[in-house]
């Protein structure tokens, strides 16, 4: 067997080589795409954790506001709530807060959703 065979080539020696003689410009371009990914990723992040939610209590005497990136902001309790007392207080604020959550974890998920479309990557199935 010729090294030809192996390697590629014509008769005269020319061409062929080394089939992975283009693996330089691969890499090349795959650290491209990372470095535009976390690029991407940190305007995102940026982005979130300049953007507020809101959560209310079930009767809406309690608000928190929370960031994209789930960091309580503030709570805001009205005297309605406060005259309450202590138990429901509590319960009050834990649903204000459970609230500004999901819909700061919603945000996120669709800010990332769209980043990974923009960036021509897979969806994540439904649910997750």
């Amino acid at each position: 067997m010729s090294p030809r065979a192996l390697f590629g080539g014509n008769k005269d020696g020319n061409g062929g080589g080394n089939p992975l003689a283009n693996m330089g410009n691969f890499m090349e371009n795959i650290k491209k795409a990372q470095s535009m990914i976390q690029v991407e990723a940190a305007k995102v992040q940026e982005e979130l954790a300049n953007t507020d939610f809101e959560g209310y209590s079930s009767d809406e005497t309690v608000r928190v506001i929370m960031t994209g990136n789930q960091e309580p902001k503030s709570v805001d309790i009205t005297e309605a709530a406060y005259s309450q007392g202590n138990e429901a207080l509590s319960r009050l604020v834990t649903e204000a807060m459970r609230d500004a959550h999901a819909k700061s974890v919603a945000g996120m998920k669709e800010r990332m959703a769209k980043l990974a479309s923009s960036l021509g990557l897979p969806q994540p199935p439904a649910g997750m």
